[in-house]
């Protein structure tokens, strides 16, 4: 994806999350979308395309692009992800706990159970990434904050060391929406991540599946203290 295919995707997928462009409206024509962007027709087209991707529209040849309902949306991409919130969709983020609160503890357990010594070494290092990042100086697009990216890093690494490819997909979009979660509502408190990622670290190097487990339940309740202090 091209960065600018991404920015045009990523400010149409805001305005329908943000309610600007309410499900069964049409998308402006090519050309207007072309002028509004600043972009070329052939990046429109790809824009289009990512968005009819991720649930977002429906195209109809010799129409247009029609809105969709929420129901259709791909809730789980990091795009519309971000754009949910930004929008302080706290309802769908809400959901997106619940089902952190599901997996995630039991993902940690398995992990210390499972870990090599050479992925402990690999979380060592992610977890070496989380602190230099929280530390530097925050970007105001929460995909491209490099505090951000370390966190979901962290979480992948962990996801990989349950050997359990299904639960690896499941988790990454709940890695990444918990992270931009904690970017939107909870700026400021990069120690806290700091320490609470140390804590899950320090249960998986010492195989301690109870300790992994109790972890991420923090990470839950941190989440909903957050929800809560939002609104």
């Amino acid at each position: 994806m091209t960065r600018l295919h991404q920015t045009a995707m990523e400010t149409i997928v805001q305005r329908v999350v943000d309610g600007e462009l309410a499900p069964g409206e049409w998308l402006a024509s090519e050309e207007r979308l072309k002028d509004e962007l600043r972009i070329s027709r052939g990046v429109v087209r790809e824009t289009i395309s990512a968005l009819k991707e991720r649930g977002i529209v429906e195209v109809r040849h010799g129409r247009g692009q029609r809105v969709l309902p929420e129901e259709e949306w791909d809730l789980l991409d990091a795009q519309v992800l971000a754009a949910i919130v930004t929008a302080r969709r706290l309802d769908v983020v809400r959901e997106l706990v619940e089902c952190q609160a599901l997996l995630e503890p039991a993902a940690a357990a398995l992990a210390a159970e499972r870990a090599s010594d050479e992925a402990i070494a690999e979380l060592e290092a992610r977890h070496a990434d989380v602190v230099r990042a929280a530390g530097a100086r925050r970007h105001g697009v929460a995909l491209q904050d490099p505090l951000v990216g370390a966190e979901i890093a962290f979480h992948r690494s962990l996801a990989q060391m349950t050997r359990n490819r299904p639960l690896q997909r499941m988790l990454a979009p709940i890695a990444t929406a918990l992270a931009l979660v904690r970017h939107e509502l909870a700026a400021g408190d990069e120690e806290a991540l700091v320490r609470a990622l140390r804590r899950t670290l320090r249960a998986i190097k010492g195989r301690d599946a109870e300790a992994a487990r109790t972890s991420a339940e923090a990470r839950t309740a941190a989440a909903r203290r957050w929800l809560k202090a939002a609104g």
